[in-house]
């Protein structure tokens, strides 16, 4: 991860010309300018596989059409590059290959890589459950998903969210959130989410200002670890990171959105082996992803370096 908070490097981003790409766009452009780094803007085709004799599967060529829409849409996203920041360096790229087949291939040498939640522009597009699922799950770096409700660059609420269990996936996570909140200026919100055992409470050996003690303890106790855990992150470019914890007694899911509805970020962390913390629809993650109203950063293990 150090290398990456020193190093400008490139970060990819999905366009397809929908309105959800352009709300990928505009964080990419921004992400960028604030790390230093070239902005690459990937458009990919689609385009079918069809098998040769004596060969392996190719894919065809595009019409003159498609390549005239692709170089007029990536033309128009290059305009809106320069007019939000016109010393970023930007390139761009087509290919062929279906969406998310391009931005991992794109995004194997990148420093961050940014899709749209959906689109609307056919076999293109990037839709939260296809392209974006997949890239999240796959990508070698770090994935930043921005829904089409979220809130333009520039009217930050400075706030930065990140889950934190104890997990490496959590704490790759709060490195990369660090770094994050670090560029943005921003507060970063730490958040231990937990929940009582459901087991019963016998009257006759327990009472219940006990119970309440003892659990006032064990949060005090969350809070301490979580500032200790957060400081262990820092490094010399995030020490002065404001940060506030909280402790949560409810599902992760349900806290992190909480505490996110009206934050700049969301960061959740990824097994790194090809899934989601918790691999399955339902988990934390993909709950995140699938009901954040602000962009959420998936960050894998093998992403933090």
């Amino acid at each position: 991860m150090s290398d990456r908070e020193t190093v400008p490097g490139t970060v990819v981003v999905g366009v397809d010309g929908s309105e959800g790409s352009l709300h990928a766009l505009d964080w990419a452009i921004d992400a960028a300018a604030g790390r230093g780094a070239t902005l690459r803007l990937v458009y990919a085709m689609g385009l079918p596989l069809v098998t040769v004799p004596l060969g392996g599967p190719i894919r065809t060529a595009p019409s003159p059409e498609v390549s005239q829409a692709a170089k007029a849409l990536l033309e128009e996203a290059l305009r809106r590059v320069q007019e939000a920041a016109p010393s970023l360096r930007a390139v761009t790229e087509v290919s062929r290959a279906e969406a998310h087949h391009a931005l991992l291939k794109s995004a194997q040498d990148a420093e961050l890589l940014v899709v749209g939640s959906r689109g609307y522009s056919g076999v293109a597009s990037l839709f939260l459950g296809s392209v974006a699922q997949r890239v999240a799950s796959h990508a070698t770096c770090p994935v930043v998903v921005v829904p089409p409700t979220s809130q333009e660059a520039a009217a930050r609420r400075g706030r930065v969210v990140v889950g934190v269990d104890g997990s490496e996936h959590a704490a790759a996570a709060l490195r990369f959130a660090l770094v994050e909140a670090e560029r943005l200026r921003a507060e970063l919100v730490a958040v231990y989410a937990w929940q009582a055992p459901d087991a019963p409470v016998d009257p006759f050996t327990v009472l219940q200002a006990d119970v309440a003690v003892d659990r006032e303890q064990q949060v005090a106790r969350a809070r301490e670890w979580l500032l200790r855990t957060v400081d262990e992150a820092r490094t010399p470019l995030t020490q002065r990171v404001p940060v506030r914890v909280e402790t949560p007694e409810k599902h992760p899911a349900a806290a992190l959105l909480d505490e996110g509805a009206d934050a700049d970020l969301i960061v959740v962390g990824s097994r790194g082996r090809g899934g989601f913390t918790g691999l399955l629809l339902g988990s934390v993650s993909q709950q995140v992803l699938n009901h954040a109203v602000v962009p959420v950063a998936v960050v894998r293990v093998s992403s933090a370096g």
